[in-house]
């Protein structure tokens, strides 16, 4: 959750910045903070700002859902920021062994975001995703046990010319029981695909309210390909941390003249700007250095099979029509590839474009808060940054237009399979 690839903005973070992720050598320490080492947000305090949430926004559902999200991404957030607050001052290597340096830091800071991004990525559309992939899994599994049941057909007796033996031997289906449960495997493949279209449209109109407008085609984008799910994660996140901003800004105004309470809220603010160009960052790298090169390496296997068939046919060094048949199938893998890549580029180029913006934000606030500006100023930037990341998620995903011929799309969901068999 699919160029200027990698980055695109010359804007300098306070730590390692570069595309995807920025870990430390096996040397060097991460020091993540504990509650020995750095304060973690006092419980009281936290569930002081949760009530405070829910009574400002009402004690309906949702007001409730947010208040727990910021009661569960505040410690982490928190932990985060003070890493921040400490990264300037540190020296940018150092020589004895776990002392913090900004190489440590910045691992530790980026192992936090992905904390603080799991502890996000929650939501209805991702309850409907999980559905959708269960359902399919089932309509898979009948469809396998079919396949069996008709193996097994093929040698079963009809039940009038079964033995009292075979009778009772649970394991010995006349073909008549084995019809009967064929017939019931295709009636539960009907319910399933009933309940996927459901899903899928539930899953839509839930993708609408958080700001990723699709057409079905896109939907079953988001769906099939490696990197939907990416792109899903991605808009919970952005949507929740749209929501978290409202709140942290109205208890940034609640705050008053409290310039360290000001300063804590605006500093958990730009640590979820963070938290953007990660996931966006993370995204990009996936596609060009894990999703890509798997595609090449299918394309190129293709090649060499393609080569070595034709080699035998020259020689007459097999069955003709089998190696044939291998040629066409090993096209097909090969322009399924292909396409694949092309689609991922697409992606990227999508996100990239929006990681720009996002940079643009994230410097800004960190100019913000580096020179600490009264409450009533950085509430009214934390207003402008949720404003900024309701156009930010407004993406029209590629369709997969290209993969219509049915073979491609076997073909291409057979390589989603695989990709995220290696993720």
């Amino acid at each position: 959750m699919a160029t200027c690839i990698g980055g695109c903005s010359d804007v300098s973070l306070p730590w390692g910045s570069e595309t995807g992720n920025t870990t430390a050598d096996p040397a060097v320490a991460i020091k993540v903070p504990s509650e020995k080492t750095v304060p973690s947000v006092k419980a009281a305090d936290q569930r002081t700002v949760v009530d405070s949430v829910t009574r400002t926004a009402g004690r309906s559902e949702p007001a409730r859902r947010i208040g727990q999200l910021l009661e569960n991404v505040m410690p982490t957030l928190e932990q985060a920021r003070q890493l921040v607050d400490q990264h300037a001052d540190l020296p940018d290597d150092s020589s004895i062994p776990f002392r913090t340096d900004k190489r440590s830091n910045s691992a530790a800071i980026n192992e936090l975001l992905d904390q603080a991004i799991e502890t996000l990525a929650v939501s209805e559309v991702s309850d409907y995703r999980l559905r959708i992939r269960q359902a399919n899994e089932a309509i898979a599994g009948s469809q396998e046990l079919i396949a069996d049941y008709r193996r097994q057909r093929i040698s079963a007796a009809w039940a009038k010319d079964q033995t009292q033996l075979e009778r009772v031997n649970p394991f010995e289906l006349s073909k008549e029981a084995i019809d009967e449960r064929i017939a019931a495997e295709r009636k539960e493949i009907e319910s399933q695909r009933q309940r996927v279209s459901q899903l899928e449209q539930r899953f839509q109109t839930e993708l609408e309210k958080i700001g990723v407008h699709v057409d079905d085609g896109g939907v079953e984008a988001l769906l099939s390909s490696v990197s939907g799910d990416d792109i899903v994660t991605m808009a919970v996140v952005f949507d929740n941390i749209k929501q978290l901003t409202t709140q942290l800004q109205r208890l940034t105004d609640q705050s008053g003249e409290a310039l360290d309470t000001s300063k804590r809220y605006y500093g958990m603010y730009v640590v979820m700007v963070h938290v953007m160009d990660r996931i966006q960052k993370t995204f990009i790298r996936d596609i060009e250095q894990k999703h890509i090169p798997k595609l090449n390496e299918f394309a190129d296997k293709a090649d060499q099979n393609i080569q070595q068939a034709r080699t035998l046919i020259s020689v007459d060094g097999g069955d003709v029509e089998v190696l044939e048949a291998n040629i066409e199938s090993n096209q097909l893998t090969r322009q399924t590839a292909q396409l694949y890549v092309e689609y991922l580029k697409q992606n990227a180029k999508l996100i990239a474009r929006e990681n720009k913006r996002a940079r643009k934000n994230l410097a800004t606030a960190m100019n913000t808060y580096d020179t600490v500006k009264l409450s009533s100023d950085v509430a009214a930037l934390m207003n402008s940054g949720r404003r900024d990341f309701e156009t930010l998620m407004r993406l029209r995903v590629p369709s997969l237009r290209e993969f219509g011929n049915k073979a491609i799309r076997r073909e291409f969901e057979r390589m989603t399979l695989e990709l995220r068999g290696d993720t």
